[in-house]
């Protein structure tokens, strides 16, 4: 991952699924690298909700977000190609094995990968022994880190994970832990949606939902 200056601002941000009623209100936060910021709240507070308008899947309903990398402000289209993302309602193509899944996105992203880096990877996230499977006969542990491995698979500057250790073991979690830290090694940014105060510990920053309150 080059080294760049990357921003990620919050203003105001409010969602609203009627007229009357909000699940986001005021949401304001500042993102720079290093930082590791947390989204906290109850079940149905709304953290998936924000999760989404971060990375550009979903739309403010008020207020706006800024993207800005090397002083340039990225358009919503672009902020895929910077993030890595993992969510429980994150579907992947199943019928594929690991392997093939990995080439498949590369070539969607148009990026590349040996296949000695797939090696790499593959027992990095402890599916070396399951590299021809279809991904449909793996356990919600294994399919757990074929999305963690995805998220980091084209060195993204930034990581957006909803609920990353659903499903996970000891191993898995120890994981999470790594990705973590190595982005934060690599001047990166990380949003995590949780509930876990293990991983909330882990933030420098924090956001809280379950009211029209926040605190940054």
């Amino acid at each position: 991952m080059s080294k760049v200056d990357i921003e990620i601002i919050g203003n105001n941000i409010c969602k609203a699924y009627s007229s009357n009623k909000y699940i986001l209100k005021n949401i304001s936060f500042e993102g720079r690298i290093k930082d590791i910021i947390g989204i906290c709240g109850p079940n149905g507070s709304g953290k998936s909700t924000l999760i989404k308008i971060i990375a550009g899947i979903n739309s403010a309903t008020k207020g706006n977000l800024i993207w800005e990398i090397d002083g340039k402000r990225l358009n919503p289209d672009e902020y895929f190609r910077y993030f890595g993302f993992v969510a429980p309602y994150l579907n992947i193509y199943e019928e594929f094995t690991p392997v093939e899944l990995i080439k498949v996105v590369t070539k969607i992203r148009r990026t590349q990968v040996s296949n000695s880096k797939i090696d790499e990877l593959l027992d990095k996230f402890y599916l070396e022994k399951h590299f021809n499977k279809p991904i449909r006969n793996f356990s919600s542990g294994m399919k757990q880190r074929m999305k963690l491995l995805l998220s980091v698979l084209h060195s993204p500057i930034v990581l957006i994970y909803d609920e990353p250790t659903t499903n996970l073991d000891e191993k898995g979690i120890n994981l999470v832990n790594l990705l973590i830290k190595e982005q934060i090694n690599k001047n990166g940014i990380v949003f995590i949606a949780s509930n876990s105060e293990t991983e909330i510990s882990l933030c420098n920053k924090k956001i809280f939902v379950q009211n029209e309150k926040n605190v940054v």
